[in-house]
């Protein structure tokens, strides 16, 4: 069954210092969308979900295997499962789009 909702009516979660998401779950994969403060850190970690995200403002660089890469608003990226990431914003902040697959099972029903 179809389901809608609004952004702001879903519950705002802390990830890390500076790092705020909401999200909802689907049956197949996670969506969510982060707000990240200017210079907030975001730790380097891994999950055995894949990772499909997209800058909409302001600026991230990655860490990531490859080395670090900074992105502008538009840009895609794909994190395999598993692979270590991490990263910092930029000066004005960020927010980012994101989808899981699997699903996020570690993060709450909102």
């Amino acid at each position: 069954m179809a389901s809608f909702r609004q952004l702001e009516d879903l519950p705002l979660h802390s990830a890390f210092p500076g790092i705020a998401f909401r999200h909802v779950h689907g049956e197949q994969a996670t969506f969510s969308v982060f707000e990240l403060d200017p210079h907030a850190e975001l730790p380097t970690h891994s999950h055995h979900n894949e990772q499909i995200g997209m800058l909409i403002r302001g600026s991230v660089t990655f860490r990531t295997d490859q080395g670090e890469t900074e992105v502008g608003p538009g840009q895609i990226w794909v994190i395999p499962g598993g692979e270590e990431h991490g990263g910092v914003a930029g000066p004005q902040g960020a927010t980012v789009l994101e989808v899981f697959s699997p699903p996020r099972t570690d993060w709450p029903q909102p």
